[in-house]
């Protein structure tokens, strides 16, 4: 089953264009989008696209394709162990502007 797609001629903050499935609440308006055609893959579209604007990504609210990015772990997790997250007891104005600062 094929579906219609469309991209974003004002890209997000990003600065990538964002390709639209038809029925998307967030598919800009008519004189807004370019029309890509219809593809039986987000990812197809996204190639399509790609011809109009490099930067192109599909949209992650309406591509079921889109990746789920795994969190990262900390490479300052030492940090966490030395500097505590909630001072303990009573802390001057002098130590509350190190932990501002820090």
């Amino acid at each position: 089953m094929s579906t219609k797609y469309y991209v974003a001629v004002r890209p997000q903050i990003n600065e990538n264009h964002a390709v639209h499935k038809e029925g998307c609440p967030f598919l800009p308006d008519n004189n807004k989008r370019i029309y890509l055609g219809e593809f039986s893959s987000g990812k197809d579209a996204v190639r399509e696209g790609q011809r109009h604007f490099i930067r192109t990504k599909g949209c992650i609210f309406c591509s079921k394709e889109h990746k789920v990015y795994e969190e990262k772990p900390s490479q300052f997790n030492w940090a966490d162990e030395l500097i505590p997250m909630k001072p303990e007891g009573h802390v001057t104005f002098h130590q509350s502007l190190i932990y501002c600062v820090n």
